[in-house]
């Protein structure tokens, strides 16, 4: 269960730094660059990769993760700040819901009369959370918690895939750099192509990107740890991980950055408490 806690904390930590970046006009792109370069060096000390022996199952799955990483980590921030931290907190990580669906299509799970009602909930609790007033730029930006909705939902069922098939107890810890490192090509090639190089001349990008790529590094290695390590299955880690993060993510973002949701928005992170209750008692 220590592992489910840490992991929804840093998670949360992730969003709230997002905000953090609005404030101080933290440039998104060579920050997410820099992050994926020191969470891997990160990781790399405390799971050195070349004592991990054979890695070549994992460089395809941590490539196409890696890729996915950078698109969903954009988004995530560009959501935070656009739609607030609420908004953006309850529409990723309630994308448990689509790992739930997963699971019951490929894995033949059955999540039973809890499960089910759980699921309802849960899409009304993202509906009503992403309907945001939020910070001068948010109307129109619907959309934005709704993509990061299914692309967080794509991460989850990716991360546990390849946890369950392919990882081994020797390459746990090595399968988070392996996903970041791949995203660190993919980020810095962008950077390269739309030249935006030079953007990482700025210190903030480097002070901002170095934050975030600790709490990117640990929130990966927290969740792999979690699903490998807890006792729990994967449809009762993913909802403990959610509910965590949406409250630690609310409740900081009101104390931090006096960010009040709205009605609708209480009522949607109700139900999306309500949902994983339903979904942890599920069979």
């Amino acid at each position: 269960m220590a592992f489910v806690i840490l992991a929804a904390v840093l998670q949360a930590g992730l969003f709230l730094l997002f905000r953090v970046f609005e404030q101080r006009r933290v440039e998104l792109l060579p920050a997410i660059a820099v992050n994926y370069v020191v969470a891997t060096l990160f990781g790399c000390v405390i799971a050195p990769p070349w004592h991990a022996g054979t890695l070549s199952s994992l460089w395809l799955p941590s490539a196409g993760i890696g890729m996915l990483f950078v698109f969903i980590f954009y988004l995530t921030g560009i959501t935070a700040q656009r739609s607030g931290v609420v908004a953006s907190t309850v529409a990723s990580k309630m994308s448990v819901v689509l790992t739930v669906l997963f699971a019951v299509i490929v894995h033949h799970e059955r999540p039973g009369p809890w499960g089910w009602t759980g699921l309802v909930f849960a899409v009304i609790g993202v509906v009503l959370a992403s309907l945001v007033k939020g910070p001068s730029g948010a109307r129109g930006a619907w959309w934005l918690p709704a993509v990061l909705f299914i692309g967080t939902a794509c991460i989850d069922i990716a991360l546990n895939a390849t946890q369950r098939t392919l990882v081994t107890p020797a390459t746990e810890a090595v399968f988070p750099i392996l996903c970041t490192a791949s995203a660190g090509v993919v980020s810095f090639a962008y950077l390269i192509y739309s030249g935006s190089l030079g953007t990482l001349r700025r210190p903030s990008a480097w002070i901002g990107g170095s934050l975030l790529g600790i709490l990117n590094y640990g929130t990966l290695y927290f969740v792999v740890k979690a699903l490998a390590r807890s006792g729990l299955q994967a449809s009762v880690v993913f909802p403990l991980i959610s509910v965590g993060v949406i409250l630690c993510g609310t409740f900081a973002s009101m104390l931090l950055f006096q960010e009040r949701p709205t009605r609708a928005q209480y009522i949607g992170i109700g139900c999306a408490v309500i949902a994983i209750v339903l979904l942890i008692m599920a069979p």
